[in-house]
């Protein structure tokens, strides 16, 4: 069934990233991008898929294909979607399989690598895969090979077109409640719509406690260790030294993703110790290599 969804910036950049994604090879091993889509106006017709200017005024709403699953013709009519609308916590939910057997013990190693993995290659393509609560679903009917899919590429970063001008629209308010971004993206975001002149060492202290309210995995003493660098700085000068970074941003959400939900496995297979490591480390001292740290970790020793 495809997914009956608002039109909206973070759609948009969805389809777009999922563009992107559809030219890497065996790309769907990995990803779950977004295989096709339809607009309708605001009375639920079909408008062509086009750039003009005007038409693009018309779209309110898109219709939504993952794969190559069968489009159904008899949608195609007007007035059909007002009893199939969904909302976006709905149109997720449409689309997400049981992955309860995804992260158990037994697979739990090949499936993690491969999630850590699935990340490294977006970053070749200069993507970084935002997560969210549930970040990751399989479409493999088989349950001896199901992997691990990224999707919702909705909050994603394609950093070649991304400009201070369209900055708010990347990076929104709203991403700041999500518990998995590291500190350095909160700050980028916090500083972006909460403009001022310079950042003394209380305006930091004061983000950091917000940041790590919500986040009880986070020890803030650690963090406030490792934030020196952003004294009686100027906001830009900030933002600009904190993009360097933007690359290890998904593997310290994966970091406190699997942290949150699957200690006692981390914990078992010797990857708990790792993490947590990676998720209180200065923000310089995180590299890629954690990639290659976990398969040896988990397939080499």
């Amino acid at each position: 069934m495809p997914l009956f969804l608002e039109n909206s910036f973070s759609l948009n950049n969805y389809i777009s990233i999922s563009n992107r994604i559809k030219k890497i090879s065996f790309y769907y091993l990995h990803f779950l991008p977004v295989h096709s889509f339809k607009n309708l106006d605001e009375q639920y017709k079909l408008l062509p898929i086009s750039k003009s200017n005007l038409i693009q005024r018309e779209i309110k709403h898109k219709l939504i294909y993952f794969q190559n699953e069968n489009e159904d013709k008899n949608q195609d009519r007007s007035g059909d979607y007002e009893r199939n609308k969904l909302t976006k916590s709905e149109s997720i939910d449409s689309i997400n399989i049981d992955n309860s057997y995804l992260f158990k013990k037994n697979g739990f190693a090949k499936n993690i690598y491969h999630v850590f993995l699935s990340c490294s290659i977006l970053h070749e393509n200069k993507i970084s895969f935002t997560l969210h609560d549930c970040p990751f679903i399989s479409c493999d009917n088989s349950n001896s090979n199901r992997l691990p899919l990224l999707y919702d590429f909705s909050q994603s970063f394609y950093f070649p077109i991304i400009q201070s001008a369209t900055f708010k629209m990347y990076f929104p308010k709203s991403l700041l409640q999500n518990k998995y971004i590291p500190f350095d993206q909160y700050l980028i975001i916090y500083l972006i719509h909460h403009p001022i002149d310079y950042c003394d060492d209380k305006y930091i202290d004061g983000i950091t406690e917000l940041f790590s309210k919500s986040r009880e995995k986070i020890e803030i003493n650690t963090l406030k260790e490792n934030n020196d660098h952003f004294y009686n700085r100027h906001p830009h000068q900030i933002i600009n030294y904190l993009l360097q970074f933007k690359y290890t941003w998904s593997y310290y959400a994966l970091c406190y993703f699997f942290i949150e939900h699957y200690s006692d496995l981390l914990d078992h297979f010797s990857l708990y110790e790792m993490f947590r490591s990676y998720i209180h480390s200065p923000i310089k001292d995180r590299t890629s290599s954690i990639v290659s740290n976990i398969h040896e970790s988990l397939f080499m020793t």
